[in-house]
């Protein structure tokens, strides 16, 4: 049986949206890479690959043209590597990286892949902090650099974003219409990661989440077919794609809905010294309690612990929808000493890229988190058990460890509820919640397991104590998460997300033939270093 790759919802076979599995029994692979326009018997090196593990870089070069593909004999092949944010990404060496250009080529990929059962990854920005979560060490990569478009709708109401654009791309283009897309903090952050694993914003309180403002997802299926998931068509699917990462297709457009913006906004950090940690953490709580005054508003507190003096320092990043140069929300901060304010009226563009000067590429890196009910002592822990073991790691080569403190609020959590809801399992009822993201540089791999072990440590203390004051809340961040920590164990209900992997992916091509990142089933690691 043959399959057409683009599928037309008017063409769908009737109960298809019924369905408990998408992918027909019969379904062949071959014949379904002919229906892509690939030959497989006129290339010889094509020939035998049932029974062959690995593509080779000129059988890749003859599917899709030299111009797509990069072999590790290419000197292009070393500035896709050294495009990865951490090293750690950069130590997985892919047997080719191929730049698709259209979601057909992405369909290509994951035929080929399944033909040969040869391992891939996909990449959009490249921001993870663990080997091989975007990179297919000795597979394929593919980079999205080459899927860049942007463009909105006749009525403005929708941006269709392809997958290879970073948040600055984002942000900028949509500048100029005077509109912005609920999406990441940081420039160089990458459309795909961000929002398939739920996408916190400065617009979180008053949208939700970037994946609570998909309109819908264009994706390729591990049939090869591609498919447009929404609300009303494959709802199954676009509940999933909505926080559930990596594990139902790849996402080849997301179609965001606008809002009308700017250009200026409010935003920048007031730092504090130990003296005024006390304050900064009721005006962190008191906020985080009463964002529903404000939705406009957005805070976090980052805190850190300076390797060459030990002192411990706190940034409040707070942000404001409107050009209002004194938002009254954060008069309770503003009260606060501070020994520095970037505060100012600029672009969203322009925050995203201070955000970003304090995540420069090419270091070894780690996230870690945890969750709690918001609670002053909790907070005021977080402080105290992160600078504890921050002081511990201090001699460590270019050691900069960080601890984020975020709330996701009552107004967050309801706007998680829209369209169906997300794969978060989150509600109103759980918030405010207290998220922790760990976050820590070094220069040397010989110091990973002491890092990481200073990381394990404070959530290790910060679940101990979560749970002694009865303040216990499961859910992982998937984007903040550790390499040894099982997120989707952690969602409202992984079973659902389980159930939503078979219909579209019976034989399990995200699970095994794309193992990197947060699966399905436990931690991508479970050695601890």
């Amino acid at each position: 049986m043959r399959v057409s790759p683009i599928v037309s919802l008017g063409f769908m076979p009737a109960g298809i949206f019924g369905q408990d599995v998408f992918e027909p029994a019969e379904f062949n692979v071959t014949e379904a890479l002919l229906d892509n326009g690939v030959n497989v018997s006129a290339i010889p090196d094509l020939a035998g690959l049932a029974e062959r593990s690995l593509l080779s870089g000129c059988s890749i070069a003859l599917i899709f043209g030299d111009a797509k593909v990069e072999s590790q004999q290419e000197s292009a092949y070393d500035a896709v590597i050294n495009y990865f944010w951490s090293s750690q990404q950069r130590e997985a060496k892919p047997y080719c990286i191929v730049k698709p250009t259209k979601a057909i080529d992405v369909s290509t990929v994951v035929l080929l892949s399944r033909l040969t059962q040869c391992p891939f990854a996909v990449r959009s920005g490249g921001h993870a902090a663990f080997k091989s979560a975007s990179s297919a060490d000795g597979g394929i990569t593919v980079t999205f650099e080459n899927m860049k478009d942007i463009s909105l709708s006749s009525d403005k109401k929708i941006a269709s974003i392809e997958p290879g654009n970073l948040w600055y791309d984002i942000y900028t283009n949509l500048q100029a219409h005077n509109l912005a897309v609920v999406g990441g903090r940081v420039s160089a952050i990458g459309i795909g990661g961000l929002t398939t694993g739920g996408g916190i914003s400065y617009f979180a309180n008053q949208y939700g989440w970037a994946c609570d403002n998909v309109a819908s997802f264009e994706v390729v299926t591990a049939s090869g077919i591609i498919v447009t998931a929404s609300p009303t068509a494959f709802s199954d699917l676009y509940w999933a794609l909505r926080g559930g990462g990596n594990n139902f297709g790849i996402v080849t457009k997301f179609n965001l809905e606008t809002f009308a913006h700017g250009p200026l906004m409010f935003g920048g950090q007031r730092r504090f010294f130990n003296t005024s940690h006390p304050a900064a953490i009721d005006a962190f709580v008191n906020l985080g309690f009463n964002s529903a005054n404000d939705t406009k508003a957005a805070q976090f507190i980052a805190i850190t612990t300076s390797a060459a003096t030990g002192t411990n320092v706190a940034i409040a990043e707070l942000e404001y929808a409107d050009p209002v140069a004194a938002p009254a929300i954060f008069e309770e901060y503003r009260r606060i000493p501070a020994f520095s304010d970037t505060t100012q009226l600029n672009t969203l563009a322009y925050f995203t890229q201070q955000l970003n000067n304090s995540n420069p590429k090419g270091y070894r890196e780690t996230f870690w988190t945890a969750s709690s009910k918001l609670d002053r002592h909790m907070v005021e822990y977080t402080f105290n058990v992160s600078f504890d073991e921050f002081s511990r790691i201090r001699d460590v080569q270019g050691i900069i460890p960080a601890n984020t403190l975020q709330v996701i609020t009552v107004p967050q959590l309801t706007q998680m509820q829209k369209k169906g809801g997300n794969a978060l399992g989150l509600t109103p009822a759980d918030g405010p919640v207290f998220l922790i993201n760990l976050s820590t540089r070094w220069d040397k791999v010989e110091d990973d397991a002491r890092v990481m072990q200073a990381n394990a440590n404070v959530i290790r203390r910060f679940k101990e104590e979560a749970a002694r004051r009865n303040m216990v809340e499961d859910y992982l961040y998937m984007n903040y998460a550790s390499q040894y920590q099982d997120v989707v164990g952690s969602y409202g209900d992984p079973q659902r997300l389980k159930t939503v992997a078979r219909k579209y992916d019976p034989t399990e091509v995200f699970q095994k033939l794309q193992p990197g990142y947060f699966k399905l089933e436990g931690a991508p690691a479970t050695t601890f270093p």
